[in-house]
């Protein structure tokens, strides 16, 4: 029981310190440590794995735990974590992003419907997000882009700002599923294509067509007619808006998604006498984008030397940052276990006839009240997915049951919460209050939580 005290303490003490915007591996790992060193000394559990190295006292076991995090961590999915990143960064850098936008950006021009168009654009922003996976910059750029366009026709500025602060949600992309996807003890293949994409898919249509009728009855509400509006010009306020660069070949276009490629091709659907892990995979999306590079510049070093400098601080930031945090909130989530918490949430589950279903929307409820407070969805997701294979097991239930759902959850909600970064950003651009601006996303974002998480129960029976 003093365990569960305690471990409750400390999940209030965590929260105030991410919301008060303290830097989040530093909490988790105090935290974390707090939780363990509590553990020793009372007795409450065991948080030694099989592989690490016992140092003959408990007390140092914990400095000794932290090291086997890093070495595991950095040497598997930290390495992976960063050349995803880095291999995002480079796509940007050599102009491969800006070529698809340039392109997915076209059928705007077909469509004069305003309230069409609120559809369209939004499908056109989750194409841009296969390839701009920062959801500020995603959503800055999508406005930038396609927001003078669709003003023009007669959209009204709030519905625009609405459609592409939720561009972001219900990922589809590689990047992000390394975690989940070791929680749900799968590879990242099988994750990303039998159960991300699935479920999200039908997700983005729940959500576009949401937006079509929720601004359409927010805009009623305020008299606003398009047809009175048409010719319109959007003009930004404090952004230093950057457009896509036309220089990049339209070949590059398909660089960003030569990974997502790869992976299916490279595997026991198709090519099964190659085994690549996914790590060398990337590292040979980024060999051929290279190879492009040095037939564009004619073997320029100083512009492949430029590339290949992005494509490495990118790693090295990432590792301050998203692998930084995965290993912090494993060592969170063991402190958090040794303390007994992760039993006592199974055996109250089982108490009050909570199953999979039960235990699986609570988790949603949690990430996403998180990540509406917090404005992040990484505060919200990694902390709590480490936990998620023990209850899962512990249950009898399916791992992605619960795990694709708060994952998911973590981009969805984001456009609920006042305080994201790209709520605040475009809010900004478009000069309207950021809860003004919520609003007009809630019913789509609410929607698409109920919708995704019924899809991924389908899926995962």
């Amino acid at each position: 029981m003093a365990g569960i005290i305690f471990g409750c303490i400390m999940l209030i003490l965590v929260g105030w310190a991410i919301l008060k915007g303290k830097y989040a591996p530093f909490i988790l790992f105090a935290s974390g440590v707090a939780m363990l060193l509590f553990s020793v000394i009372f007795d409450t559990g065991t948080f030694m794995p099989k592989k690490a190295l016992p140092t003959g006292s408990d007390y140092l076991n914990i400095i000794e735990f932290i090291r086997y995090m890093f070495s595991n961590n950095l040497a598997n999915l930290g390495l992976l974590i960063m050349t995803m990143v880095g291999f995002a960064s480079y796509m940007t850098h050599i102009g491969a992003n800006d070529a698809f936008v340039n392109i997915a950006i076209k059928p705007l021009s077909i469509i004069k419907s305003p309230y069409a168009l609120v559809f369209i654009a939004f499908l056109l922003g989750k194409a841009v997000s296969m390839v701009i996976t920062s959801a500020v910059g995603l959503g800055v750029l999508c406005l930038a882009l396609m927001g003078p366009a669709l003003a023009a026709l007669g959209m009204n500025k709030k519905a625009i700002a609405a459609v592409f602060v939720t561009s972001g949600a219900a990922s589809m992309v590689l990047l992000g599923g390394s975690t989940a996807a070791k929680a749900c003890e799968l590879s990242i293949l099988d994750y990303v294509f039998i159960y991300k994409i699935p479920a999200a898919l039908p997700t983005v249509l729940v959500m576009g067509i949401a937006h079509v009728f929720w601004q359409r009855y927010l805009d009623r509400k305020e008299g606003w007619i398009p047809s009175e509006h048409v010719g319109e010009k959007l003009v930004f306020e404090g952004e230093d808006v950057k457009r896509p660069s036309t220089t990049a070949p339209k070949l590059y276009a398909i660089l960003p998604f030569l990974p997502m490629v790869f992976v299916v091709v490279f595997s026991q659907y198709c090519i099964d006498s190659i085994k690549l892990n996914i790590t060398t995979l990337m590292f040979f999306c980024v060999a051929i984008a290279m190879v492009c590079e040095a037939i564009r510049w004619k073997g320029d070093i100083d512009k492949l030397g430029a590339g290949l400098k992005a494509f490495l601080q990118a790693m090295g930031k990432s590792c301050s940052g998203v692998v930084a945090l995965v290993i912090a909130a494993g060592v969170f989530a063991s402190g958090f276990k040794a303390l007994g918490m992760i039993d006592a949430i199974v055996n109250f589950a089982s108490s009050v006839g909570a199953g999979g279903l039960g235990m699986s929307i609570l988790f949603v409820v949690i990430t996403t009240l998180v990540t509406i407070i917090a404005g992040s969805n990484g505060a919200s997701f990694y902390p709590l997915v480490e936990m998620v294979p023990h209850i899962a097991k512990s249950m009898g239930v399916n791992p992605v049951m619960l795990v694709l759902p708060m994952h998911q959850a973590s981009t969805i909600a984001r456009p609920l919460s006042p305080v994201a970064g790209v709520v605040v950003a475009i809010a900004a651009m478009c000069k309207m209050s950021p809860l003004e601006l919520v609003k007009r996303a809630s019913v789509p974002s609410i929607l698409g939580l109920i919708a995704h998480h019924i899809f991924v129960f389908w899926l995962s029976l």
